[in-house]
């Protein structure tokens, strides 16, 4: 299965239980009349999640599922953490009791992806009982990125990757997930893990100038992982969801808007900008696109994108009104590609819930 800003320790203490609601999105570049709908829009959604959640505070039957389930309803726009669906404790609480010893969160499989959105829903909670193990979390993935411990050297294609387990072949999707934990649980900014994710997202890009990688193209964009890509066309061909997942990796590993790999980057989504699709792979991954795409274009403080053709876009209000449209009356979206477990509504409603959040926040202020 391939499911598909900083918060800082700050955060996680007993004073935010008492902070004031979330700031509302005034200045998101999203018209008041639009915002009102999308928050509508969050609620009903919202009532679709816990009218899904079993008495025990699980999703799906699945740790990430639920994980990312909670962190969409504590994270809702314009309210605080502590007030939001007290019965996500019991959900909290299930995580924390998977967390094995070595700091891992998981039953069996996807350790890595599991232990990244368990935490991401941790440190959501604002609750200063979860920082040991977010903590925990945080050394996990840190140590189990494919690197000199697991018999790599930086010239190996995968160094610096996370993967879904045992196998050790990692992948974009994963390292997002990954990358993105460990900017929320604080990891420092001259940890050695962000010039190693750093190789794994070079070599995941087909940027001539800085890929080493024999056979790239020079788009701009990413593929899947290096030298593989489920783009139309195969080869190492880009499309949306990993560029969007790849520009926003960049952004975690604390590279600035003027790099030139981040730039190559945003050429390729201009060029190939649109809210209808997950250009070159059509619907499938549709709503990790939509997530990823909105989380990236607001942390990097991209209020309007002009395409190819010179045409600007207010991309809150066209993704804002996309999924005012694909939201179905019982308040869950889901998509009609089956791929990637997107035929389930808890997973895609989470993923829709936490793309309206972002496209909410003011530029720059993701989180």
């Amino acid at each position: 299965m391939r499911l598909t800003s900083t918060v800082s320790f700050a955060l996680v203490c007993a004073t935010a239980l008492a902070a004031s609601p979330r700031p509302a999105a005034a200045q998101s570049g999203v018209s008041p009349q639009l915002r009102a709908e999308l928050l509508a829009s969050l609620e009903r959604g919202a009532a679709f999640l816990m009218s899904q959640r079993k008495a025990d505070g699980i999703w799906e039957n699945h740790p990430g599922i639920s994980a990312l389930a909670a962190t969409a309803l504590l994270r809702q726009t314009g309210k605080t953490p502590a007030a939001q669906y007290p019965g996500v404790a019991s959900t909290l609480e299930y995580l924390k009791g998977l967390q094995k010893p070595d700091g891992g969160i998981y039953i069996r499989d996807l350790p890595h992806y599991i232990t990244a959105v368990a935490a991401m829903a941790f440190v959501a909670s604002e609750r200063p009982e979860y920082r040991p193990a977010i903590e925990k979390a945080r050394a996990f993935l840190v140590e189990h990125m494919i690197d000199e411990g697991e018999g790599y050297t930086p010239n190996d294609k995968f160094y610096g990757g996370l993967g879904y387990g045992s196998d050790l072949r990692p992948d974009l999707v994963n390292l997002e997930y990954g990358l993105r934990a460990l900017k929320e649980t604080g990891l420092a900014k001259d940890d050695a893990a962000w010039n190693k994710a750093l190789k794994f997202l070079q070599r995941s890009q087909n940027h001539t100038e800085t890929n080493d990688m024999p056979g790239v193209l020079n788009d701009g964009g990413f593929m899947y992982y290096p030298g593989f890509t489920y783009a139309q066309g195969g080869g190492t061909h880009s499309y949306g969801s990993m560029t969007y997942a790849g520009v926003l990796s960049y952004a975690y590993a604390n590279l600035s808007k003027d790099d030139q790999r981040v730039k190559a980057a945003l050429s390729w989504i201009r060029d190939n900008y649109t809210v209808d699709e997950n250009p070159g792979v059509g619907q499938m991954t549709l709503y990790y696109y939509y997530m990823v795409f909105a989380k990236a274009l607001s942390t990097l403080g991209e209020d309007v994108i002009v395409d190819s053709r010179g045409q600007r876009h207010n991309w809150r209000e066209d993704l804002g009104r996309k999924l005012l449209s694909l939201q179905h009356s019982e308040g869950y979206w889901v998509n009609a590609d089956p791929r990637e477990w997107q035929n389930n509504k808890v997973l895609v409603t989470s993923f829709t819930m936490m793309a309206i959040e972002y496209l909410l926040q003011p530029a720059g202020k993701a989180s």
